[in-house]
């Protein structure tokens, strides 16, 4: 009976921290956005690095990959095909770029994207992309939900730099968007 509960707390204690392991610090990992098995567009590289119970990390995106456009008075680097674009929204407050196991929020803000159809003038916070993100056994996925981000036009309030909640995402139709997944492997 010992032997069994023994195994059984390894059991459990492996479930919560294998996760974890599975970021490889020894090697910077690619940043991929998803549309389906056949559509995968490396868009930058990650690199993570142990610190405080998690993990520090630096995200280079890879600016060939975006195209510069100026929308709305000011640029972004967007991607577009025929019927969509969307552009990477540089979090415009502090990002400490620390993530643990159960808050990934810090990388979260860093890949914020905005989508617009052709013949929208300019481009509207309200037409937000958040990928929520969890650690895998292959490294990070993160599943796009819409969110409004006209919530970033004014400085979070002090001591609260994440301002964006959980009850201001909404789950995302597929038809509707371009990369439903984020992937970090």
């Amino acid at each position: 009976m010992l032997r069994f509960i023994s195994c059984l707390a390894l059991l459990i204690s492996s479930l919560f921290t294998g996760s974890l392991h599975a970021l490889d610090t020894e090697r910077a990992m690619t940043v991929s956005l998803q549309a389906s098995a056949e559509e995968t567009v490396d868009i930058g590289l990650i690199t993570f690095t142990e610190a405080d119970g998690g993990y520090r990390y630096e995200l280079k995106l890879d600016e060939t990959r975006f195209e510069k456009q100026f929308l709305s008075m000011r640029p972004f680097d967007c991607m577009q095909k025929p019927k969509m674009m969307i552009c990477h929204l540089p979090y415009p407050y502090e990002n400490n770029r620390f993530i643990t196991a159960t808050d990934m929020t810090d990388l979260e803000y860093d890949l914020l994207f905005l989508h617009k159809y052709p013949g929208a003038y300019g481009i509207d916070a309200y037409n937000g992309i958040y990928y929520q993100m969890k650690m895998t056994d292959n490294g990070i996925e993160g599943l796009l939900h819409d969110v409004d981000l006209n919530v970033l036009k004014v400085p979070p309030e002090e001591g609260n730099s994440q301002p964006i909640t959980a009850d201001m995402l909404y789950s995302a139709n597929p038809g509707k968007h371009w990369f439903m997944k984020v992937l970090i492997h």
